[in-house]
């Protein structure tokens, strides 16, 4: 398909519903008078779908053989940052520490702030405008 392989554009797809929806979430549920439950459910389980549909694309490159090893820069810090992300989102999800909940969320919040910077910054590496 095009230039890239079918793993990059599920990742592409999955980047690219990341950031949209995560922005349309936390606008959302600050201005909407929509029910707040509803929208945690479309944040989670589309998150959750797109971190998958990520982690299928960083287990392709991690599964290539040696002599035809990435460059893991930017892609192995997108993925960490992802990961811990969604650690901190599971743990407020679930309410696994609630005593704590505000720093889990500072956390969240700040770790998927960097996350989409690392993202763009990826990306444009990647289609080479960077």
């Amino acid at each position: 398909m095009g230039n890239y392989y079918f793993h990059h554009w599920i990742a592409i797809i999955g980047g690219a519903y990341l950031i949209i929806s995560t922005i349309a979430f936390a606008y959302l549920n600050r201005y909407s008078k929509m029910k707040k439950g509803s929208l945690l459910k479309f944040h989670v389980i589309g998150n959750l779908l797109a971190v998958m549909l990520i982690a299928i694309h960083f287990a392709q490159h991690l599964g290539r053989p040696a002599e035809f090893a990435p460059d893991l820069r930017a892609g192995l810090a997108t993925f960490l940052l992802l990961i811990i992300a969604l650690a901190a989102g599971i743990m407020m999800f679930f309410g696994i520490a609630k005593h704590k909940r505000g720093s889990w969320y500072l956390i969240h919040a700040g770790f998927a702030l960097s996350l989409f910077i690392v993202v763009i910054i990826h990306a444009l590496n990647n289609f080479g405008l960077l």
